[in-house]
């Protein structure tokens, strides 16, 4: 009699965690992003459940007001965590910004699959202050069939598009289109940088090491058109090597995780 009602104990006990978990809150979903991102992510108003949910995607940066990117509805699947791995669909909606990815996160890696984004270029000077200097303007496209990014290691391919790209250092708008390209090669990837139009022409390439998160990359800019306005720009790059060319090399560090 005893064994049998410890059977039936342990057999509540258990329905009743599965319970909780399946009804488990969205706020849940708003702390684990709260403390993953240190502080700088987080679900304003989150409703629903963990496993599907919706908020207001928010981005905290010190010195800076939030920036409040839209609605955002996400839907995990609970079999994954099987396999010791969460994934997620996600979507954001809001004024200039469309976000679309399927999210897996790992031991120390994250899984971008079917990613197609689209948001302000003012939100990367927010998220990355060097950037904020040159005061970006435009719009910033990304789309990545699977890009798989570690603490030392990084694979798959991305594409990361700049369109109406316009600076506060220069009056000249918009400056052109870009198209960067991102291959990852284990412990680094490989960086291409190439104008599709415009006035000013910058095209380049480097490489990312993931070990010692610096970035190293070398190209060349020179005005298309507009060359007496975009003098102050160009200047920026190196002294004017003839008919208004500009060698630059750079040298960055971005680190992960």
């Amino acid at each position: 009699m005893t064994r049998r009602w410890l059977f039936f104990g342990f057999l509540g006990l258990a329905f009743y965690l599965a319970f909780l978990i399946a009804t488990a809150p969205a706020v849940w979903v708003s702390w684990a992003m709260v403390r993953a991102s240190r502080g700088i992510v987080s679900i304003d108003r989150p409703a629903g459940t963990i496993w599907r949910g919706r908020g207001e995607l928010v981005i905290h940066i010190v010195s800076s007001p939030p920036q409040r990117l839209g609605a955002a509805r996400w839907v995990i699947n609970p079999l994954w965590l099987i396999a010791g791995q969460l994934r997620t669909h996600a979507a954001v909606h809001g004024p200039g910004t469309e976000v679309r990815a399927d999210l897996g996160l790992g031991y120390r890696r994250i899984i971008l699959s079917d990613v197609a984004a689209s948001f302000p270029a003012q939100l990367v000077g927010v998220l990355y202050s060097p950037a904020a200097l040159a005061g970006p303007a435009g719009q910033v496209h990304v789309s990545a069939k699977r890009f798989t990014l570690g603490s030392r290691t990084v694979s798959g391919s991305a594409v990361v598009q700049w369109q109406q790209a316009a600076s506060s250092l220069s009056s000249v708008r918009p400056l052109g289109d870009y198209r960067l390209y991102l291959d990852g090669h284990g412990s680094s990837a490989a960086l291409r940088l190439q104008t599709i139009g415009g006035s000013l022409m910058v095209n380049g390439q480097g490489i990312w090491q993931l070990v010692s998160g610096q970035i190293r990359f070398s190209g060349m800019a020179r005005p298309a058109a507009d060359a007496a306005a975009l003098e102050p720009i160009l200047r920026m790059f190196g002294p004017d090597r003839g008919g208004g060319r500009r060698d630059f090399d750079i040298a960055a560090n971005l680190a992960t995780f």
